[in-house]
């Protein structure tokens, strides 16, 4: 890499190579009324236009890796979006086309008429029920995790002191300094597909392309080159790790994507957004007797890849590295429409930590105890490990 010699996806080249781009919905919420991609199809440079219709009558989910859950089955992302659209930045249609400025030029071409909803922006939107994200959903929480242990009512009805307070954390995401990449080539003598650019799970991802393919999964190699960052979020199986296979084994030419850095802002698994409200119980001297609270985490449109990581990290581990008996969180995983959350950087961790210690460092002052002997009265010792936390 120091010499300049590293060899990143976009550095691969094949021979009659087609490049895609995504034609993603500007709306956050609507239905989708109708697509003429007739204008696009002629344009110079042009081989195709993929939609949903192209994808036939079962269009794929892009499922759930870590923690799959049958209930949530029914929120999963379509890999293109067909009647509605539900963030912006949710793929609608896929250029192919010589070269990627004649496929960027086709994108103002095609005519799509999106009915907007009512945009749900946030967990207090989601939790009016005024717009619903899906129809046949009874309201806009997807789950609630609950982590308990020891008696916390009784906790709190027998402690000396008691606080309570609000906190929260903004959006965020990760941001490699190369974006993501595919480049999929299809072997038809041979049904054989090969797919450059994967990345942190390659073997999870190829499953999940296989089974929607319907090949073997020795049908299929997925070849992992140099990777220019990656912080939880990149690897993952997004709705491209989908559309540019299918469209190699489509058109019978190599297909190439790379994502350019809006792409990467709007669509990659975004992390961070929750808020809560947290209580804490203690006897005279420091101790922590109890800690209670409800924390709305904002997952965004879907759940997809590993989205059920974080909601349930923040309420599992909001004890930290601390003695605490008795413990009730509650955490609601709330649908907005934004781009679905992901993994980066100990998810759903650091949202308890910064919840916790912010908390802490109020209970010192108003205790009267230095903010590091208040933590360490508190910290599990050695002969106490392992130390059960709550579950």
């Amino acid at each position: 890499l120091l010499l300049g010699r590293g060899n990143f996806v976009d550095d691969i080249a094949r021979e009659n190579l087609l490049h895609a781009v995504m034609l993603r919905s500007p709306i956050a919420h609507g239905f989708i009324k109708s697509m003429d991609i007739t204008e696009a199809r002629k344009m110079p440079g042009i081989h195709s236009v993929i939609t949903a219709s192209d994808l036939g009558d079962n269009i794929p989910l892009v499922p759930l890796r870590l923690m799959p859950m049958e209930e949530l089955e029914p929120l999963g992302q379509p890999v293109i979006a067909e009647k509605k659209v539900r963030y912006v930045g949710e793929v609608v249609a896929v250029v192919l086309a010589d070269n990627p400025a004649r496929a960027e030029d086709a994108l103002s071409a095609i005519k799509v008429d999106i009915e907007p909803l009512e945009a749900v922006s946030n967990c207090s939107d989601a939790i009016s029920g005024r717009s619903l994200l899906f129809e046949n959903w009874i309201n806009n929480k997807a789950i609630t995790y609950r982590a308990t242990k020891g008696d916390a009512s009784l906790a709190f009805e027998t402690a000396d002191y008691v606080r309570r307070e609000h906190f929260s954390t903004q959006r965020q995401l990760a941001l490699p300094m190369e974006p993501r990449g595919i480049l999929a080539e299809w072997d038809e003598s041979n049904e054989h597909l090969t797919v450059e650019g994967a990345a942190k799970v390659p073997f999870a991802n190829r499953k999940i392309l296989a089974k929607m393919l319907a090949l073997s999964e020795t049908s299929i190699d997925m070849i992992e080159s140099d990777v220019g960052g990656g912080f939880g979020a990149r690897g993952e199986f997004f709705a491209e790790d989908f559309l540019i296979p299918f469209a190699a084994r489509l058109t019978g030419n190599p297909v190439k994507w790379i994502e350019d850095r809006r792409d990467n802002l709007l669509t990659t698994g975004h992390a961070r957004e929750m808020s809560c409200d947290v209580e804490i119980s203690c006897s005279v001297d420091g101790t922590i007797l109890g800690l209670r609270g409800e924390v709305s985490v904002d997952a965004g449109a879907y759940y997809r890849t590993n989205g059920t990581i974080s909601p349930r990290n923040v309420a599992q581990f909001m004890s930290g590295p601390y003695k605490i008996p008795n413990i009730d969180i509650q955490s609601h995983a709330m649908l907005t429409n934004k781009a679905p959350i992901g993994t980066y950087r100990g998810p759903g961790r650091f949202e308890a930590d910064y919840f916790r210690e912010r908390l802490f460092d109020i209970v010192a002052g108003d205790l009267g105890i230095d903010q590091v002997e208040f933590r360490r009265r508190n910290l599990v010792v050695e002969t106490e490990i392992p130390y059960p936390i709550a579950t």
